[in-house]
């Protein structure tokens, strides 16, 4: 069975376009904030959390190969009662990205839809060769950093069909490793899946950060803060980790201050979304200067552990396996025949 992906991507603009709207309205923004901080997991309403990787705080990836003959839906109609679906919980309009590989559903979802201004694109192989072969700049790719363009713009490579045309030798012997991903790339192949991107060593820590194009307020601050938050719990959720330590980061403006470090021990290591979210909010009320303007937010969770508790509720039975899965597009029940072990599993 050939491989089906879905790249989906909620653009900056498009959450600050509805900040705005909710400030304006009548609204309970408390409710909005719960919906915001869950977005990860309505995900896991409609697909297992295996198949789903969390690329950034607007992004995911999506493997859908066995989702169409399970919803009995088409991979385009899955797209659309996504985006529909969106559009009505969360009053945002998202880009979503089909293709045969990961490298083209995010070319889709990149590329293509801006192009034909569109909200969801589809890309195969042969298409990809059609269409993207001489866009500009190489940037728009997937991995193309600014640096790595400026460098291929000295070898006379400003397209795709350049680096397919250009000596394979020359490359490695310029970009080393990196050549294997451009030439892969610019035949539009991609052998990574959600499996390998999950496949990960224990991380020391999961960290990010934010800088503020304008200086924040400690209030302002506070619901960036909630978003940093966010984004590092259900990741460590989707890795299945737990951490013991969390560190906070607060620049202030101008360095008018030194930067406060603000380190929570926590008893046992958990991966709670609300007990690691409290902590952390509360901490920095307590702890942060309310006087200065903020600059710069990092937030860290350290003393990293696999998580021994399972995604799924699991009931031993001597008969078959039972799946129930959420209500997306059709509530349905699929029962398949065990392999070794004879388990009941409840998506929670």
């Amino acid at each position: 069975m050939q491989k089906k992906y879905l790249v989906l991507q909620i653009s900056s603009k498009s959450k600050e376009k509805r900040t705005e709207e909710w400030n304006t309205s009548c609204y309970d923004k408390q409710k909005i904030i719960s919906k915001e901080n869950h977005f990860y997991e309505w995900l896991t309403e409609y697909f297992f959390y295996e198949d789903i990787y969390c690329y950034s705080e607007n992004e995911f990836f999506i493997d859908i190969t066995n989702y169409p003959e399970l919803y009995q839906k088409t991979p385009y109609q899955l797209a659309l009662e996504m985006k529909n679906n969106i559009i009505r919980r969360w009053r945002i309009t998202p880009k979503i990205g089909l293709g045969t590989n990961l490298f083209l559903a995010k070319t889709a979802c990149d590329i293509i839809t801006k192009e034909k201004h569109t909200q969801i694109a589809y890309l195969d192989e042969k298409e990809y060769l059609s269409i993207c072969s001489d866009h500009k700049p190489l940037t728009d790719f997937w991995q193309i950093s600014h640096s790595m363009m400026l460098k291929l713009k000295k070898l006379g490579i400003t397209t795709m069909n350049d680096i397919r045309s250009y000596p394979y030798e020359k490359l490695y012997e310029e970009f080393g490793y990196n050549a294997e991903y451009l030439i892969n790339h610019s035949l539009g192949l991609e052998s990574a899946t959600i499996k390998d991107l999950n496949k990960r060593t224990l991380p020391k820590t999961v960290s990010s950060s934010t800088t503020f194009e304008c200086i924040k307020s400690r209030k302002e601050s506070y619901y960036k803060l909630q978003k940093l938050l966010d984004f590092n719990i259900l990741k460590l959720k989707e890795e299945g980790l737990s951490t013991k330590a969390i560190y906070l980061y607060i620049k202030y403006a101008n360095n008018i201050i030194p930067r406060d470090i603000i380190h929570i021990k926590l008893d046992v290591p958990t991966n709670s979304y609300w007990q690691l979210m409290k902590r952390t909010l509360d901490a920095y009320l307590e702890k942060s200067n309310l006087f200065f303007p903020i600059e710069k937010l990092a937030i860290s969770f350290g003393e990293i552990t696999k998580n021994s508790s399972s995604t799924f509720e699991i009931k031993h039975t001597k008969k078959k396996i039972n799946l129930i899965l959420p209500n997306f597009f059709q509530k349905r029940k699929v029962s398949v025949l065990p392999s070794s072990s004879q388990m009941t599993f409840l998506h929670t």
